[in-house]
């Protein structure tokens, strides 16, 4: 199996920790490694080093370098500008594609937690058989443990097969995050899981699906895959990247594909999506509280308190979160985390972009 490592994005919601220069995905937020060694490191039991490709903003190649010194310059695509995934996801494909056309390929996001490892890859497992018996697109979709409507959902049908004791149904359809009202009643059917952005399948397949619902984007890859190996290599891949047209993969390939398979995932999963999430998955103190840093509180219950470099002292709080980063501090209400994205638009309005 080949890993495709999508590690692009901002993660704004994790602000000040996540900046423009350095998103979350590139922090250790609550161990010793990134999120993205951590997506390396898990899957090491199953796909070999020089299988792992990782696409990230140009900016960012510095980053990845000194965070995975081992990976090999052909296997990191630095991109010019976002596009959104589904152009990062066939450049990957096109590569790989030209070192082994009988590959699997795993595309998953670079800032993703995975409590239940073993179990994971064991899914993964089945996941490439299923992707390797023909033109068949799987996701490990998540089982939801609440109704959240800051996720996609994925409809399964009744059917379903067993292998080795994991169950895989087929795909109805993709849904868009929805309302309070929608996701209860998604939750309430166990026909609705989450859309964890985790996909395998063939090179083949994959080629063959942008060949035949994104062909803008295939003739573009066709035409990097061309240019692979000659002077104009560099000045394609500029080209092509400016032509992109900016469309995630979920709407150019898996809303209009046949043969989607979903299992159905306990792992453990986080996409770390804001500091709330961040505050559920770590452990917590005899009063409730979730400590990155030197802490000292006095009546102070149930709050994310994160800060590497300096002493955070607290009186009286309650489901509070405080990020402490040396330039910035944030202090909110748990159940407001997602409103970091208007807290930046109003730092833009101040003239503090350096803090972006």
């Amino acid at each position: 199996m080949y890993a495709a490592i999508i590690a692009g994005g901002s993660g704004t919601r994790l602000w000040p920790s996540s900046r423009r220069d350095k998103p979350k995905q590139f922090h250790n937020l609550y161990g010793e490694n990134t999120l993205l060694q951590e997506t390396v490191r898990r899957l090491e039991p199953m796909v070999a080093q020089d299988d792992v490709y990782i696409i990230a903003g140009r900016s960012h190649e510095s980053t990845v370098r000194q965070q995975l010194p081992w990976l090999d310059a052909k296997n990191y695509v630095g991109e010019p500008m976002g596009k959104n995934t589904a152009p990062a996801v066939g450049v990957i494909a096109t590569l790989i594609n030209r070192k082994d056309p009988d590959a699997v390929i795993l595309v998953t996001p670079a800032d993703h937690i995975i409590g239940k490892e073993k179990h994971f890859r064991r899914l993964l497992e089945v996941a490439a058989q299923v992707a390797s018996e023909g033109p068949n697109v799987v996701t490990i979709g998540i089982k939801p443990t609440s109704p959240a409507t800051g996720y996609g959902y994925i409809q399964m049908a009744e059917s379903k097969r067993t292998i080795d004791d994991v169950d895989v149904f087929q795909a109805v359809s993709f849904k868009e995050k929805p309302d309070q009202k929608t996701a209860e009643e998604y939750v309430s059917s166990w026909h609705y899981v989450w859309n964890s952005g985790m996909f395998v399948w063939s090179t083949k397949t994959i080629m063959e699906l942008y060949r035949d619902h994104a062909p803008e984007i295939y003739r573009l890859l066709l035409r990097y895959d061309g240019a692979i190996g000659t002077p104009d290599e560099a000045k394609v891949f500029e080209e092509i990247y400016d032509a992109f047209p900016s469309i995630s993969v979920d709407y150019a390939i898996l809303e209009h594909a046949q043969n989607i398979s979903v299992i159905p995932a306990s792992v453990g999963w986080s996409d770390l999506g804001s500091w709330s999430s961040l505050y559920e998955i770590m452990d917590k103190d005899e009063d409730g509280n979730a400590v990155i840093g030197d802490h000292v509180g006095v009546d102070t219950h149930n709050c994310l308190i994160h800060s590497k470099d300096r002493l955070v002292a607290t009186v009286g709080l309650d489901n509070m979160i405080v990020v402490d980063t040396g330039d910035a501090v944030l202090i909110l209400p748990s159940g407001r985390s997602e409103d970091i994205k208007a807290l930046l638009e109003e730092l833009k309005k101040e003239g503090k972009a350096k803090y972006l």
